[in-house]
This record gives structure tokens, C-alpha cells and sequence, in this order.
């Protein structure tokens, strides 16, 4: 599912964008300026001695 709603900050308009995920939430808030988000990624180590 995915959920999009204006949010109001001092007078602007920022975009704040949801999309749920089977096993998180990716939550991106967006302005004309930049983004900011946090989200979740299946990254593999290998460890070298």
C-alpha cells in the first residue's frame, strides 16, 4: 500500500510519501529543495582478514 499527503512547514508545502513493505515502511518526505527518507537495505558483508 501506498499513502501520499501534503504536510504543511512555516508556510510551505512538503510531500510526504509512504509505501509499506512486507517486512518495513519507506517513508520519503520531499520539498522542491531536497528529500529526506529512511528506508531498509539487504546488503551482504564479506569480511576479508
Amino acid at each position: 500500500m501506498m499513502r501520499v499527503e501534503p504536510i504543511s512547514l512555516d508556510g510551505f508545502t512538503a510531500l510526504a510519501i509512504e509505501v509499506k513493505l512486507p517486512k518495513t515502511t519507506l517513508l520519503v518526505v520531499t520539498t522542491d529543495k531536497g528529500y529526506i527518507m529512511c528506508g531498509a537495505l539487504s546488503v551482504g558483508v564479506s569480511m576479508v582478514a
